[in-house]
C-alpha cells in the first residue's frame, strides 16, 4: 500500500530536479554530474552541492525507499537552492505566481502540515 504523504513529497521532487539540473554546467564535468568523493576536482568544484543533491535524488534513485524524514530534509535543501536562485527584487513579491514561487509555497505548505501532524502524535 502506498503512503499518500510520501507520494506528495516525491511529487514535489520533479520540479526541484528540473531546476537543479538546468542550473548545472556539465559540459566540462569529467563525471557527467555524478559526484565522485575521491576526485579532487569534485571536492573543489563550485557545483558540489548540486551534484550531491542530484546523486541522492535523481530519477534513478528509488525515492519510495527513503524515509519521510529524509525526503523532508532533501526537500528543504531543494527549497533553499530554488530560493537562492531568485533575485532579491523577485523575493519581495509576496504573491508571485511564477513556477518557482508556486512550488516554494507548495513545499512550505506540505512541510508545515507534516510538522504540525508530527507534533500531534
Amino acid at each position: 500500500m502506498s503512503d499518500p504523504i510520501k507520494e506528495q513529497l516525491i511529487e514535489l521532487y520533479n520540479f526541484a530536479r528540473k531546476r537543479v539540473i538546468l542550473s548545472m554546467e556539465l559540459r566540462h564535468c569529467p563525471h557527467a554530474g555524478f559526484y565522485n568523493p575521491t576526485d579532487e576536482r569534485c571536492l573543489y568544484c563550485h557545483q558540489d552541492m548540486e551534484c550531491l543533491w542530484m546523486n541522492r535524488n535523481d530519477e534513478l534513485v528509488a525515492l519510495e525507499q527513503k524515509s519521510i524524514a529524509e525526503l523532508k530534509q532533501q526537500l528543504l535543501v531543494a527549497l533553499d537552492f530554488v530560493e537562492s536562485s531568485l533575485t532579491p527584487h523577485h523575493l519581495s513579491r509576496r504573491q508571485c505566481q511564477c513556477e518557482n514561487c508556486v512550488w516554494q509555497r507548495q513545499v512550505i505548505e506540505v512541510l508545515d502540515h507534516l510538522n504540525s501532524s508530527d507534533g500531534a502524535l
